[in-house]
């Protein structure tokens, strides 16, 4: 169960003010940097960023970005967090059921600030739609 999600930073900037009448919508990266566990708790540092360009084609330019990072902490129980650090540590991924979680509160608070900074720059809003499900890798 997420218990507590912080943001220690909230950056946005437009590179092109000429081009910023030809934004596409942007291109979004929800990432986990870090794992680390305390007793029973996960706490695990994210950044968002929403990329924004003039088009889809492979000579795109940049029009700017919005970035937000911070920390995301998840209660479970301590075998369970146990587990997912050893995870993490191997593999730097984490569970399919915690990262599924934790993704989708990101997805949400971030998209939500992130509208926010949009608005103020002239951006489009960085929004995605739908839940995301993650599935092991085999």
């Amino acid at each position: 169960m997420i218990t507590g999600l912080s943001m220690s930073k909230v950056e946005g900037n437009v590179s092109s003010m000429d081009l910023l009448s030809k934004q596409m919508p942007p291109a979004i990266n929800i990432n986990l940097e870090d794992a680390k566990a305390d007793g029973n708790k996960l706490k695990v540092n994210y950044s968002f960023v929403a990329e924004y360009f003039n088009s889809s084609d492979a000579d795109k330019k940049s029009i700017g970005s919005i970035k937000l990072s911070g920390i995301v902490e998840l209660q479970d129980e301590k075998k369970a967090v146990d587990e997912a650090i050893k995870k993490w540590n191997d593999k730097r991924s984490l569970p399919s059921t915690m990262a599924e979680e934790i993704i989708n509160v990101l997805n949400f608070r971030c998209s939500a600030t992130g509208t926010l900074v949009a608005y103020s720059i002239g951006f489009i809003p960085p929004i995605i739609m739908s839940a995301v499900k993650v599935q092991d890798q085999k």
